[in-house]
């Protein structure tokens, strides 16, 4: 996607360097960890609402506390979760990546690849812990 970024999120100690997702429940950035000496890559997720509903936070601080503690190959784990505003943001390593979305905007899919990726997104200890991909929008 690739958007320019929103000046009005400011997050201490993190620089936003571009929007990778606008949706309807959250916001994902891609930007810079300055609060140590060396800057680091991260990819941070928002919620939308300035004003989020307590089911909504309970519902984001157990995304953090769920994939933190996984450790299944393809899963990103976040690295921390911070507070933001009236809310929390979810920041996440950032190992370069782009979303399904976006790469099959510009890239065709073969029956294969789509094949491959059906068979890996539904892992069976995501399943067993109540996980789907679309859970994680």
């Amino acid at each position: 996607m690739s958007a320019t970024v929103d000046t009005t999120v400011l997050l201490s100690g993190y620089q936003l360097i571009e929007q990778l997702y606008h949706g309807s429940k959250t916001l994902v950035y891609r930007g810079i960890r300055r609060k140590e000496s060396v800057a680091q890559p991260v990819v941070i997720k928002l919620l939308q609402r300035d004003y989020p509903s307590f089911s909504e936070l309970l519902q984001f601080r157990n995304q953090y506390t769920i994939t933190k503690n996984l450790n299944i190959p393809g899963v990103v784990r976040p690295s921390s979760l911070e507070p933001y505003g009236n809310s929390y943001a979810l920041v996440m390593e950032d190992f370069g990546g782009v979303s399904l979305g976006t790469y099959s905007q510009t890239h065709s899919l073969s029956l294969v690849d789509v094949l491959a990726i059906a068979i890996v997104i539904p892992s069976p200890k995501l399943t067993y812990l109540g996980l789907f991909f679309s859970s994680f929008s």
